[in-house]
């Protein structure tokens, strides 16, 4: 029986999710909250659709094992357009999502990923100087900028500086605007129209008269060969340009945490300092690892079963939705005081052999659906972190450091302006 036609037996939380946002499964009722901490899974409907959410180990589980879930039509058409493209990645399963995942993972490589740091810190430092010759700076915006012209050089997409802002901040209006409804909704779905664009100029380009660079990520992404053996089409292959491109821009959000977390943590700045002097990332990595795990950036992704099965007393049919309960999962019982923030708890672990460490999504990141950017992410984090620790007299002026719950994505509404001494 197809799923469409199945009689919806749970009372609709659609509006819940829109209200209350990343914390919508603590507003379910008792016993849902009971089923989802104790049995991994409650059964609800969202959009008029049996959904089944899932959340800690055993959830994680489920969610990305690709013998029972699929990724396919998975996510809401209109999220899915406006963030990911249509014909992306992360809507393929099997070996068509390996073949075309391994496109990133070449890209996003520790080689790679190196290069692109260096870039990041060239740009941060001068960013920075222009701080301290204005006593302070704004986080949010300072990287949209940085995060989006990094890895735009790195992409070897050579234009003038002005243009490259420009490129970020379209960028940054499609993750802004995503998961509202409203004017900002408005502005991502125009932005990623613009983006389209000028990804299909970039790749168009390449394969008329090549680049500068032959190695270069536009070539890479010009020149792929899909699984069935043709090269991507244009407008593919512009959306898969911007699935580099646009989440290493989406770490201003974070990054707005980090530099709030940072200020209200000095004994964690001055540990970060001293290893940092050292010469080694260690703390600045543990401190980016629980920025994520803390602050809420995903607050669910969605799958569909493969076929008919079975999952902690639910019967679900091929088709059937499956809600993976991302914040819930890095704030819930498995974790050792989930609401404290401690970064010393991923000092000394590989994050990503904790199955409930979901913040970018989870799973093997080679055979996986785990995102192959979390190591940009964390890595320009801690970049981040690292360069500010350096800064005498950082501090946080007076400002509205709210962030809203409900809205996704979210961050302080101020940006997190910084305070600064001059050199």
């Amino acid at each position: 029986m197809a799923l469409a036609n199945l009689p919806v037996r749970h009372p609709d939380r659609s509006l819940l999710l829109a209200r209350d946002g990343y914390l919508f499964t603590a507003a379910l009722d008792e016993n849902e909250r009971r089923s989802l901490s104790e049995r991994g899974a409650v059964e609800t409907s969202l959009l008029g659709r049996s959904t089944l959410i899932v959340g800690g180990d055993e959830g994680v589980e489920l969610f990305y094992d690709e013998s029972k879930v699929e990724r396919h039509q998975a996510v809401p058409p209109p999220i899915a357009l406006s963030l990911f493209g249509p014909g992306a990645v992360h809507a393929l399963d099997d070996d068509a999502h390996r073949h075309r995942k391994a496109l990133f993972l070449h890209a996003l490589s520790e080689t790679e990923l190196a290069r692109l740091l260096k870039i990041a810190e060239r740009r941060w430092r001068t960013e920075l100087d222009s701080w301290h010759a204005a006593g302070s700076g704004e986080m949010y915006s300072s990287a949209i900028d940085v995060f989006g012209t990094s890895i735009i050089e790195w992409a070897g997409i050579r234009e003038p500086a002005s243009e490259m802002r420009e490129h970020a901040r379209w960028m940054a209006e499609i993750v802004d605007g995503f998961g509202v409804v409203g004017p900002a909704f408005v502005r991502a779905v125009l932005a990623r129209r613009r983006c389209d664009r000028w990804a299909a100029r970039l790749i168009r380009r390449a394969r008329d008269t090549g680049t500068d660079d032959p190695t270069s990520w536009v070539n890479q992404v010009a020149g792929f060969v899909d699984s069935d053996g043709e090269l991507l089409p244009e407008r593919t292959a512009a959306v898969e340009l911007l699935n580099i491109l646009r989440p290493t821009v989406a770490v201003a959000w974070l990054a707005s945490f980090a530099a709030v977390a940072l200020v209200e943590q000095p004994e964690w700045r001055d540990r970060i300092r001293e290893d940092t002097a050292a010469g080694s990332t260690r703390v600045a990595q543990a401190f980016a690892h629980e920025v994520r795990r803390y602050y809420p950036f995903v607050p669910v992704l969605a799958a569909r079963a493969r076929r008919d099965l079975e999952f902690a007393g639910h019967t679900l049919r091929r088709g059937h939705r499956v809600l993976l309960d991302v914040y819930g999962t890095n704030h819930g019982p498995a974790w050792d005081q989930p609401w404290s923030f401690d970064p010393g708890r991923f000092l000394g672990t590989d994050p990503c052999s904790i199955t409930h460490f979901v913040p970018q999504g989870g799973g093997p990141v080679e055979t996986g659906h785990r995102c192959p950017g979390e190591g940009v992410s964390n890595g320009l984090l801690a970049l981040t972190v690292g360069l500010l620790a350096e800064i005498d007299g950082l501090d946080l002026p007076h400002q509205d450091r709210h962030f809203s719950m409900r809205r996704m994505p979210t961050r302080p509404v101020s940006g997190t302006r910084l305070s600064v001494g001059s050199r």
